[in-house]
C-alpha cells in the first residue's frame, strides 16, 4: 500500500513538472510574429525557462534540482556549447526538458538561445 500511493505521487509530482516546463505563457504567443530582435528573450526565459533554470541561470531550483536542469553559468557548458545546440535543445527537447519547437516561434527560440549564453560563466 505504501509502495503504490509513493509511485502515484511521484508520477503526480513528474506529471506537475512537465505541465509547467512545457506551457507556453502570455508573453510567447504575444511575440510569436516578432523578428528575433524585437522578442524580449529576458521574459520569455522567466515565462518558460526559469521555473527550471532559475532567473539567474544556476538551476538551484526546486525543479531544476529535481529534473537535473543545466546550469547555464557553469564554465565547463559555456566552453562546449555550440549557438546551434541551444536552438536544437530548445526545439526538440532533451531527456526531461519538453521541446518547445510549436510552442515557440523560430524567432523566439533563437532570442532564447542568445540570452541563455548570456549568463556569466562562474557566478
Amino acid at each position: 500500500m505504501k509502495t503504490s500511493a509513493r509511485t502515484v505521487v511521484l508520477i503526480s509530482m513528474a506529471g506537475a513538472i512537465a505541465a509547467g516546463c512545457s506551457s507556453t505563457g502570455k508573453l510567447a504567443r504575444e511575440q510569436a510574429s516578432f523578428s528575433k530582435d524585437k522578442v524580449d528573450a529576458r521574459g520569455l526565459f522567466v515565462e518558460n525557462c526559469a521555473k527550471c533554470h532559475g532567473e539567474d541561470g544556476h538551476a538551484k531550483t526546486f525543479r531544476g534540482k529535481l529534473t537535473h536542469a543545466q546550469d547555464f553559468t557553469s564554465a565547463k557548458w559555456k566552453s562546449s556549447v555550440k549557438p546551434e545546440d541551444l536552438v536544437h535543445t530548445i526545439q526538440n527537447g532533451q531527456e526531461k526538458m519538453p521541446a518547445f519547437q510549436g510552442k515557440l516561434s523560430q524567432a523566439e527560440i533563437e532570442a532564447l538561445a542568445d540570452y541563455v549564453q548570456t549568463f556569466p560563466a562562474g557566478q
